[in-house]
C-alpha cells in the first residue's frame, strides 16, 4: 500500500516506547507479526489473551496509545509487522477469523481482567473492525478477549492429521483455533463476566437455531455463506412471503486508505440495481437498511445453484453435437442467455466488472441471472477489485473500465462452464489466466475453433470490436454461422522427452529452492510450517531429493531435511503411520543413512520396529496397512527379522476387523460424483489389499494371501462400478485420484495381480486406468495426492508393467494437461505458488509429488516414494 508504516516503522515505533519506558525488549519479527517480549514476560500455552483491533490509517495511532500500558504492565504481546500486514488481516478474506487482530496481548492470567479493562478506558470511543472470534470487553471501546491458544505446540492425532487443541484440567480437549464465532472451553472461568464455558452438546436433527429478525420483516431461515466481510442468508419476507437473499456488509472491514470499506459495495449495488430495474435477468432490489453499524442489502432470491455450484452438481455445460451434451442445457443456450443479458445491462449503461461464476445463479428453468453487482460502474463511478481469472488483465491495472472487460469475463465465465476447470491463477502476471485459456481451447478444438468455442475466443481477444461482434452473434443465437475464430491462439508446447527432462531439471531446481526456505524460514516463523511425515513434510520431499543425487546440492539438503524432521516429529508428536508417521520417517531416515556419506546422517535412536506398538486403525496413511507395508520397506534396508514380525501383527489387526465398506466409511460426496473412499486406497479396501497381499506374499502366509485375494476380488468388482460411473457428466476429478479414486484403486489391484498371480486383477487395472484416461481432460490440480501426478504415476506403472505405448502415451497426455494447467513457459513451468508454509514442496500437494511424476516419466519408470514392488515381495 502507498501509505502506513512498514516494517521497518513498526520496529522502530516500538523500540522508541520500549526506551522511553526503560523497559528492555526482546523482540521476533515474522512474515505477519512482530513478537515483543519484556524481559521476564512469561507466556504460557494456552490461557485468557487480549486482542485490540485497528483500522489500517490508525495503526500508530493505536501503538502509540496503547504502548506505554502495556510495557509498563510487563505484558508480551505481538503486534501486525506492517501497516501491509493489517491490511491483508482486515480484508475479510485471507484469514476471515484475524480480522481485526492488530495487536495480541498475553497478561498475566490474574490480569486479564484489569489490563483489559485498562486497554478499554484507553481506546473509549476508537472505531474499528469487529473481531469476530472473541467477546467484547466494553461496547465503545475495539478491545477484546478469548480463551485460546498462546505457544502451544501443533499435535498429530491418530490418523496423523495435524490439529491444536486445548487441554483441560481433567484432560478434555476442545478445539482451539479461531472460527468467525466465540467459543469458550468448559473448564474456562470468563475474567469479565465469570460465566463459565458450556459443554459442547451434539446437535438433534429436530433442533433448529431460532429464526432471526432483520430489518424490521426479513426472517433469516437459512445460510449461504458466513465470511469474514459479511454473511450471505436466505430468508422470507413476512410482508408478502416472497423469498429473498439477504446480504451483510460488516463495517470496517476490506477498508483502503481513503476510509472506504465494504458497506459502499452495498450502497453501488443498490444505486446500479436502481438503474437496472426492469432488466431481464438481474436480480431484483427490494431493501437496504442498517443495523448497528452495518448495512444489509436484499435482493430477489432466484435459485438454489450458483454456476460454479451448478457445474459440480450437474456436470459441465457440452456443446451441441458434442458427446454428453443434454438438450436444453448446452453451452449455446447459456451463452445466448448470458450475452442477452450483459447487452442488455450495458445498454443501461452498466458494467458489471466481476463477472465470474459465482456471480450467476442458475434457476430452476436453467436461466442465468446475474447477482452481487457490488463492483459494477455507472455513471462514471466505479469501485477496484476483481476476480482473478475471470476480471480482464485491464481492470486489475487500474486502466480506465471498458464493456470490453465484461466480455472478457463472460468469454472466462463460459470456458469454466464448458470445461468445469477454473482458470489458472498461478502468478503475479494478470493476463496469464487469459492466454491458458486460449491455449486449451486450442489443445481440445484446434488452431481456429468455429461455432460457440470460436465466439468464446473473440470475447477473449483483447479486441473490443471483435468481442462486441461474437456477444451480438451469441446474443442473437447464431453460432451455426459463426466462422471459425481470427483470434490467435497460443500453441503449446509437444511433450517431447527433451521438454520432459528440461521440466525435470527445473522442477528440481524450484523444489531445491524450497526447501532451503524449509530448512531457513519456516522453523523461525511458523509453529508447524512443514513436519517430519513423507505426506505433507520433510520425509517426502526428502525422498525425492534422494532420487537426484547427481545434482549438487541435493545430498546436503536431503540430511538437513533428516534432522528437520525428526525435531519436527517430536514437536507434534507423530504417530506410527506410515505416511503421515514414523513408519515413514524411519524409512526415509534409514535410507539416506544408506545413500548418504556417512558423515551426514548420524544414527539416532528408535529407529525401525516397534514391538509395543498397538494399531487403532487399518488404512494405509496413518493405520495398521501403512505400518506393516512400511516395515516390509524397512526389513529390504536392514534385514531386520523384528520387522517381519511388526507386519505379521499389522495384517492379523487388519484381518481381524471387516473390510472397508460404503454402510460403515460413507462418503461426503453425493453418489453421483462417482467418488467412494470405503474402496479406496488412502482410507479405504484398496489400502488393506496392498498390505494384505504384499505381507502375505513376503511371509509365504497362505492364511494372509487368501484374504488378500478375498478382498482384491471384492475390490475389484467395486472398481468395475466405478469405472462405469466414471462415464457420467457429474463424475469429479477427485474419482481419478490417487487417494480417494480410481488411480489409487488402479495401482492395488496391478500389485495385488503380481503378488497372488492373478491376471484377472491386472486386466481390472487396466480397466481403471482407462477410465482415469477418460478423466485427465477433468482434473485441475496438478499435484499426487489428489491431482494429475498420482494418475500419471499409476499410468508409468501400467505402462512399465506391460511395456504398452498405449499407457506411455497416456502418462503424456497427463504432462501435457499439467502444462496446460500451469503458469510460465513450457519448459519451467509453475505448478503450484511458492509458499512452502502451505505444503507447496510437499509430496502430497506440492513439488515433491510433481517432480517425482516428472522423473519417472523422464527416466522411464524408478520408484516411488514409500512402494513396495511385487519382485521386491517375491524375493525375501
Amino acid at each position: 500500500m502507498k501509505g502506513g508504516l512498514s516494517a521497518e516503522e513498526v520496529e522502530r515505533l516500538v523500540a522508541a516506547h520500549a526506551e522511553r519506558a526503560g523497559t528492555p525488549v526482546r523482540t521476533q519479527p515474522g512474515p505477519v507479526w512482530l513478537m515483543v517480549l519484556p524481559h521476564g514476560a512469561r507466556v504460557p500455552e494456552q490461557g485468557w489473551k487480549l486482542h485490540v483491533s485497528s483500522r489500517i490509517t490508525t495503526l500508530g495511532a493505536t501503538a502509540d496509545a496503547i504502548l506505554p500500558a502495556l510495557l509498563a504492565e510487563g505484558c508480551a504481546f505481538k503486534l501486525a509487522r506492517s501497516s501491509d500486514a493489517l491490511a491483508r488481516l482486515n480484508d475479510g478474506t485471507t484469514t476471515p477469523s484475524s480480522i481485526g487482530k492488530a495487536f495480541t496481548v498475553y497478561p498475566e492470567q490474574n490480569r486479564v481482567r484489569e489490563v483489559g479493562l485498562l486497554l478499554a478506558r484507553l481506546l473509549q470511543g476508537w472505531a474499528a473492525p469487529r473481531v469476530l472470534s472473541d467477546r467484547r470487553v466494553a461496547p465503545d471501546a475495539p478491545v477484546y478477549y478469548r480463551y485460546g491458544p498462546i505457544d502451544k505446540p501443533w499435535t498429530a492425532d491418530a490418523q496423523g492429521k495435524l490439529v491444536l487443541t486445548l487441554t483441560g484440567p481433567d484432560g478434555e480437549e476442545f478445539p482451539a483455533l479461531a472460527t468467525q464465532r466465540y467459543r469458550q472451553p468448559a473448564w474456562a472461568v470468563d475474567p469479565f463476566t465469570g460465566e463459565r464455558g458450556r459443554r459442547a452438546r451434539p446437535a438433534r436433527p429436530d433442533q433448529a437455531d431460532p429464526p432471526t429478525l432483520l430489518g424490521d420483516h426479513f426472517q433469516i431461515d437459512g445460510g449461504i455463506v458466513h465470511a469474514g466481510r459479511g454473511d450471505v442468508m436466505r430468508a422470507v419476507d413476512l410482508r408478502d412471503g416472497s423469498r429473498v437473499i439477504v446480504k451483510q456488509s460488516r463495517a470496517l472491514v476490506d477498508e483502503g486508505e481513503d476510509g472506504v470499506d465494504t458497506r459502499l459495495r452495498v450502497r453501488n449495488e443498490r444505486r446500479v440495481l436502481a438503474a437496472l430495474r426492469g432488466v431481464e435477468g438481474v436480480a431484483g432490489y427490494v431493501d437496504h437498511f442498517r443495523t448497528e453499524a452495518d448495512e444489509f442489502l436484499v435482493t430477489r432470491d432466484v435459485g438454489r445453484f450458483n454456476l460454479a455450484d451448478d457445474v459440480v452438481e450437474h456436470g459441465r455445460y457440452a456443446a451441441a453435437g458434442e458427446p454428453g451434451a443434454v438438450p436444453g442445457r448446452t453451452l449455446e443456450r447459456l451463452a445466448e442467455r448470458m450475452a442477452g443479458v450483459i447487452l442488455a445491462v450495458h445498454g443501461r449503461g452498466v458494467l458489471i466488472r466481476d463477472l465470474n461464476p459465482r456471480n450467476v445463479v442458475i434457476g430452476p428453468d436453467g436461466a442465468a441471472t446475474l447477482i452481487d453487482l457490488g463492483l459494477a460502474g455507472f455513471n462514471g463511478l466505479h469501485l477496484p477489485g476483481g476476480t482473478s481469472g475471470y476480471s480482464s488483465a485491464r481492470q486489475f491495472r487500474h486502466q480506465e473500465p471498458t464493456t470490453g472487460d465484461d466480455l472478457v469475463a463472460l468469454g472466462a465465465t463460459l470456458l469454466y462452464a464448458w470445461s468445469a476447470l477454473p482458470p489458472v491463477v498461478l502468478s503475479a502476471d494478470v493476463d496469464e489466466p487469459r492466454r491458458a485459456a486460449l491455449r486449451m481451447i486450442r489443445a481440445r478444438c484446434g488452431e481456429s475453433p468455429a461455432g460457440v468455442l470460436g465466439l468464446i475466443c473473440d470475447l477473449l481477444s483483447m479486441d473490443d470490436a471483435r468481442a462486441h461482434d461474437a456477444a451480438r452473434r451469441m446474443a442473437a443465437g447464431a453460432f451455426a454461422t459463426a466462422a471459425p475464430t481470427r483470434t490467435p491462439l497460443p500453441p503449446s508446447a509437444p511433450v517431447s522427452e527433451a521438454l520432459v527432462a528440461e521440466i525435470t531439471g527445473n522442477v528440481l531446481a524450484d523444489l531445491m529452492a524450497q526447501t532451503r526456505r524449509v530448512l531457513t524460514e519456516v522453523p523461525r516463523h511458523e509453529k508447524v510450517g512443514v513436519d517430519g511425515c513423507v505426506y505433507r513434510g520433510g520425509a517426502g520431499i526428502g525422498l525425492e531429493l534422494l532420487e537426484h543425487l547427481d545434482t549438487p546440492g541435493t545430498a546436503e539438503l536431503a540430511a538437513g531435511l533428516v534432522r528437520f524432521s525428526e525435531a519436527g516429529a517430536d514437536v507434534v508428536g507423530l504417530g506410527p503411520g506410515l505416511w503421515t508417521g514414523r513408519t515413514g520417517l524411519d524409512y526415509f531416515r534409514l535410507s539416506a543413512r544408506r545413500r548418504l556419506p556417512a558423515r551426514m546422517v548420524h544414527p539416532a535412536p528408535g529407529w525401525g520396529a516397534q514391538m509395543d506398538w498397538k494399531p487403532e486403525y487399518c488404512d494405509l496413511i496413518s493405520g495398521a496397512s501403512g505400518v506393516g507395508l512400511g516395515h516390509l520397506l524397512l526389513h529390504d534396508l536392514d534385514g531386520r527379522a523384528e520387522h517381519l514380525d511388526v507386519a505379521r501383527a499389522c495384517a492379523e489387526h487388519v484381518l481381524a476387523n471387516t473390510a472397508p465398506d460404503e454402510t460403515a466409511q460413507p462418503g461426503t460426496l453425493p453418489e453421483p460424483a462417482g467418488v467412494e473412499p470405503s474402496a479406496a486406497k488412502g482410507h479405504g479396501l484398496a489400502g488393506t489389499v496392498d498390505a494384505l497381499a504384499a505381507i502375505g506374499a513376503r511371509l509365504g502366509d497362505t492364511t494372509i494371501l487368501a484374504a488378500a485375494d478375498e478382498r482384491a476380488r471384492d475390490l475389484m468388482h467395486r472398481s468395475d462400478r466405478l469405472v462405469a460411473k466414471s462415464r457420467r457428466p457429474t463424475t469429479v476429478p477427485l474419482a481419478a485420484s490417487w487417494c480417494q479414486g480410481l488411480s489409487g484403486i488402479a495401482s492395488s489391484l496391478l500389485m495385488a495381480g503380481d503378488h497372488l498371480g492373478e491376471p484377472q486383477y491386472v486386466a481390472a487395472a487396466r480397466r481403471a486406468a482407462d477410465a482415469c484416461i477418460a478423466l485427465i481432460p477433468r482434473v485441475d490440480k496438478p499435484v499426487q495426492c489428489c491431482g494429475l501426478a498420482g494418475i500419471g504415476n499409476m499410468l508409468i506403472d501400467v505402462a512399465a508393467h506391460d511395456d504398452d505405448e498405449k499407457y506411455w502415451d497416456a502418462a503424456h497426455a497427463v504432462a501435457a494437461q499439467m502444462l496446460l494447467r500451469s503458469a510460465g513457459p513450457a519448459d519451467h513451468p509453475v505448478f503450484v505458488k511458492n509458499n512452502p508454509t502451505d505444503y507447496s514442496a510437499s509430496w502430497a500437494y506440492g513439488l515433491a509429488g510433481i517432480l517425482g511424476f516428472f522423473r519417472r516419466l523422464s527416466r522411464h519408470g524408478g520408484p516411488t516414494a514409500l512402494t513396495l514392488t511385487a519382485s521386491a515381495a517375491v524375493l525375501h
